[in-house]
């Protein structure tokens, strides 16, 4: 009997190609039989080889109905062909159509990519600390220079206002008046200095007049 191809499905994750095949299938009407339940022993072969190259081909052999292909270059196409092994019988099945899939990156972090990825965690780390900082500082500033300024209330009226109300006087009674030392000044304008002057004038020469007129009357 002839032994068909087996149903694969290939998977690319983390640098690697995960295969899962099974049948092939015997067939009858509307039912269909594993043909590995007829046969003693059973494997599966895995053909893989890069895309566009035919002379390097790798296989693996399994029992399983699954297998990682491993070890493979990241962002490479991989050709991937699977079929039955009879090997009591010598016997192999029909080759499966060939499912090419790429690879990705093999889940391996650069040390480079780790360290600046740290860096930058600590730095954005740092700037966020500092901003918070002086923001909360500047809002605590304003806030005291709002409700709490820092004018000093003068120490005197403090100590003035801090004393009992005793009256309706707010300053201090002025002292006894016979405490009080004062001279008396007088004030004398430059018109009445120049009238002094001129009754002065006016009597000298009046005095003046009176002695020549005794003169004269005791010479007669």
């Amino acid at each position: 009997a002839v032994i068909g191809p087996p149903d694969v499905k290939v998977k690319s994750e983390s640098g690697s190609l995960h295969v899962d095949f099974i049948g092939p299938f015997a067939e009858h009407e509307r039912d269909k039989w594993p043909l590995k339940q007829y046969y003693g022993s059973w494997n599966y072969r895995i053909l893989y080889r890069k895309k566009g190259s035919d002379t390097e081909v790798t296989h693996i052999d399994t029992k399983h109905n699954s297998e990682i292909l491993s070890q493979l270059e990241p962002w490479t196409v991989y050709c991937i062909q699977v079929q039955a092994v009879i090997p009591e019988w010598n016997k192999t099945g029909r080759l499966s159509g060939e499912l090419c899939e790429q690879t990705t990156h093999n889940g391996v972090t650069p040390v480079w990519i780790i360290v600046t990825v740290l860096l930058g965690s600590m730095l954005v780390v740092v700037i966020s600390v500092t901003v918070c900082f002086f923001s909360f500082l500047y809002l605590y500033r304003l806030t005291r220079h709002v409700f709490c300024p820092s004018y000093i209330f003068p120490q005197h009226l403090k100590e003035f206002l801090s004393k009992p109300y005793s009256g309706s006087q707010f300053f201090y009674p002025l002292p006894p008046e016979e405490h009080l030392f004062y001279d008396k000044l007088t004030v004398i304008s430059e018109e009445s200095k120049n009238q002094s002057d001129e009754t002065g004038d006016e009597a000298s020469k009046t005095t003046e007049h009176l002695q020549d007129s005794e003169q004269e009357e005791s010479d007669s």
